[in-house]
């Protein structure tokens, strides 16, 4: 039976899930599969909205529109190439994370410069947080992208300060400064917990699917189990009964012959006495062998219990029958199974067989027990009718 895929490690009830507890291949696929979905998404609305922003530039502030353009201009080329790649280009199905990083920082950093230009700081402080909720609300990546592009945007913003030829007030350098802050702590909290939910999310996900192929597994061992005799591995008397039926009923349609060979060991009991319960299952694992290896794909090999075995051959005509029971009764006497002190098993074997509307399934195991008496008769024999023995 196929095994399961591993489970991941087991993970606390409540508390931080740690990446490391279930990072393996197929997380980090899934994990970059979402990213770059996730990725594009955003970036595609970047690649819109960076741009479009230029409309506010013009409208909030004509003497710095020309400056804010040329700006505009690099970033939206750098973002449309950085979309790209992460749309088009292997790296962006490997690094997707650090292609949206890169994407996000090109808006944080162009708009903090721009922080330095215009008087409408609100309206460009409201840009500069749409990036960083974008990554910490709606970009499934690790919480560290996120915790980089806060950073990227208050190194961006200390630098653009003091770099500012106009002195900037110090009540609304302590306004940005709280804006950013609470926004900043607003989006790392926001992603830490969704990340906590995506892992969990992932793992159960799992489990249920490896459960329910593993109930599949199961389903089919059990079916095959009920089936299936445990010690020789042959068919049960449940799926022989099954089998002859199903088959006598193809020959009554088809007009075609069907056969029957019941098997018996001689002396098994004295074998069992002899050497012992573990020598006697060894001798029927033996035959089951020699038979399986003899029979045709179509034909069916089954303990029907004790040590009785059978054969059942659709299409075979008695002639052919008889002639298969000879050649595992002769050769049954090579047999040395474990336990035994030399080799040599002799088995008695009654054959029948019929043709067409003479397919009865109670009548043709009737018939071939009856010649299967006969044989253990004399014991070491194959008992069929005259004309074929003849």
């Amino acid at each position: 039976m196929p095994s399961a895929r591993p489970l991941p490690a087991p993970l606390p009830a409540r508390g931080r899930v740690r990446a490391a507890d279930v990072d393996s291949a197929e997380v980090r696929r899934h994990v970059a599969g979402r990213a770059r979905t996730s990725g594009l998404a955003a970036g595609s609305v970047a690649a819109v909205g960076y741009p479009g922003w230029a409309v506010l530039d013009a409208a909030l502030e004509p003497a710095a529109a020309g400056r804010l353009l040329a700006v505009r201009a690099v970033g939206t080329a750098l973002i449309w190439a950085l979309l790209l790649v992460l749309w088009r280009r292997p790296v962006g199905r490997r690094y997707p994370g650090a292609l949206v990083f890169a994407l996000l920082a090109v808006v944080q950093v162009t708009t903090a410069w721009m922080l330095t230009e215009v008087r409408h700081l609100e309206f460009y402080l409201l840009g500069l947080s749409l990036a960083l909720h974008a990554s910490g609300l709606l970009l499934v990546v690790r919480p560290r992208w996120t915790v980089r592009l806060v950073l990227c945007t208050w190194a961006a913003f200390l630098v653009a300060v003091p770099l500012d030829p106009t002195p900037v007030p110090a009540r609304l350098v302590v306004a940005v400064v709280v804006f950013l802050a609470i926004t900043s702590l607003v989006v790392l909290v926001a992603h830490w917990h969704r990340w906590q939910l995506a892992l969990r999310e992932f793992v159960a996900r799992r489990r249920l699917e490896a459960e329910q192929q593993r109930t599949q597994e199961l389903l089919v061992r059990l079916e095959r189990l009920s089936h299936e005799d445990p010690l020789t591995g042959l068919a049960n008397r449940r799926r022989w009964d099954t089998a002859l039926a199903t088959r006598c009923s193809g020959a009554r349609e088809a007009g075609t012959p069907v056969a029957v060979v019941l098997i018996d060991l001689d002396h098994f009991k004295q074998v069992n006495d002899r050497f012992g319960h573990a020598a006697g299952d060894a001798a029927l694992q033996a035959v089951a062998q020699l038979l399986r290896s003899r029979v045709r794909g179509g034909d069916l090999v089954a303990r029907l219990g004790g040590d009785e075995l059978a054969l059942l051959l659709p299409g075979a005509e008695l002639v052919d029958a008889v002639r298969l029971a000879e050649r595992v009764r002769a050769e049954a006497h090579a047999l040395w199974p474990a336990g035994f002190s030399g080799p040599g098993i002799s088995l008695s074997l009654g054959v029948a067989a019929a043709v067409g509307d003479g397919a009865d399934p109670r009548a043709l195991l009737a018939s071939a027990d009856a010649q299967l008496y006969r044989a253990k008769a004399s014991r070491d024999a194959v008992s069929a009718a005259r004309s074929v023995l003849a």
